[in-house]
């Protein structure tokens, strides 16, 4: 028998028994990616993770590409190459761009692409996309106004509007628009102020307006900050302007001995008002705000015997000094102070009245009465 009827008839008779033996085929796996959404802010931090189902069970290794976008649909308007690349790992973290690297213009999305393959050299197909929409983050805004003092019509007070933006910066921002809301349309004033940046925060840029109010009434100052890419954000400071309240004698000197009491002196004494009060007319003087005033003050005596208190002419300064030699021992005079701002509103209670207050708050008076006894 010749070599190839003994092949034949060996090939036959293992066919007949069953053991024909053929290669097993390595099956490529199958992948996906796991995220918890595909909507984030530029500069956002995304993390991903990558899931296989191998049918023979075997190591997957993973390679993950993401393109920075303008649309991101197919792979359109990217960068040509990624921004981020990794391999093996079942997990990718990266941070979105703000501006494409190929053209700089602001990221919109951002494509991920993820492939795989087996230990054995099997290749996952198709690969995997995922397209991650890139938000516009709008700019932070908060307003503020300077000092705590009440606010009365005429009186200027600055405004600070302070803007951020953390996908473009602050210099791309610009200006922000400002809108006053009067009560009743009245009228107002509201200019630009100098103001210098904090070196400190390089974050933020403020600007600052002036704003004079010109009736009593609330109003509202409202600011819109606008990105690069028209996204938005307003917020409103309200503002509650009142009526010139009275000034108050917050301190004197000397010591206002009790009713009925008098103060002896024998030397000359010097009585003075060291602090006044007000929204805008005050003592002691203040020089950093060009639109504040100063408080008057008139000085009268009551005379021995006298029935009423008679000014004292030319003492309208803020201390009024006594002199006990001008009178006899034993004699009670008394030293009275009244102070007016610029609304020079009447002290109107009775002369006999040691102390008055020309509003409903006995604390805030317009007058100061010391009753002396001359030794």
């Amino acid at each position: 028998m010749t070599r190839l009827a003994i092949t034949s008839a060996l090939l036959a008779a293992s066919a007949a028994a069953g053991c024909f033996y053929v290669e097993e085929i390595n099956q490529r796996p199958g992948i996906s990616i796991n995220a918890m959404g595909n909507q984030v802010y530029r500069g956002d931090r995304v993390e991903l993770t990558a899931s296989a189902d191998d049918p023979e069970d075997h190591v997957v290794r993973f390679t993950w590409r993401a393109y920075a976008c303008t649309e991101g649909a197919g792979g359109a308007d990217c960068d040509r190459e990624p921004f981020y690349t990794q391999a093996v790992l079942d997990h990718a973290e990266f941070d979105v761009p703000l501006l494409r690297e190929d053209v700089a213009v602001p990221v919109r999305n951002v494509r991920v692409v993820l492939d795989a393959q087996d230990d054995l050299g099997a290749t996952a197909k198709p690969s995997q996309e995922l397209v991650i929409v890139a938000l516009d983050r709008p700019p932070s805004l908060e307003l503020a106004r300077k000092g705590t003092f009440i606010l009365t019509p005429d009186r200027p007070v600055i405004l600070y509007a302070t803007v951020g933006d953390l996908d473009d910066g602050p210099a791309a921002l610009g200006m922000p628009t400002w809108e006053v809301f009067a009560p009743a349309q009245v009228q107002h004033d509201l200019t630009d102020e100098m103001f210098t940046q904090n070196p400190n925060d390089p974050a933020h840029r403020t600007f600052a307006k002036k704003f004079t109010p010109k009736a009593i009434g609330d109003w509202e100052i409202r600011v819109t900050a606008t990105d690069p890419l028209d996204q938005q954000t307003t917020k409103s400071l309200m503002l509650s302007v009142v009526a010139p309240p009275p000034p108050c004698i917050a301190q004197v000197a000397p010591i206002v001995p009790p009713a009925g009491a008098a103060l002896p002196i024998t030397d000359t004494t010097l009585f003075r008002v060291p602090v006044v009060l007000d929204d805008l007319d005050v003592w002691p003087p203040q020089t950093d705000d060009s639109s504040l005033g100063v408080t008057r003050f008139q000085w009268s005596q009551k005379a021995p015997g006298a029935a009423t208190h008679v000014p004292v002419s030319g003492a309208t300064a803020s201390s009024f000094q006594l002199d006990p030699a001008t009178f006899t021992p034993g004699d009670i005079v008394e030293v009275r102070v009244e102070i007016y701002d610029r609304q020079l509103t009447p002290v109107g209670c009775p002369d006999g009245e040691a102390t008055c207050s020309t509003i409903s708050m006995p604390s805030c008076i317009q007058r100061q009465t010391w009753r002396v006894e001359v030794r």
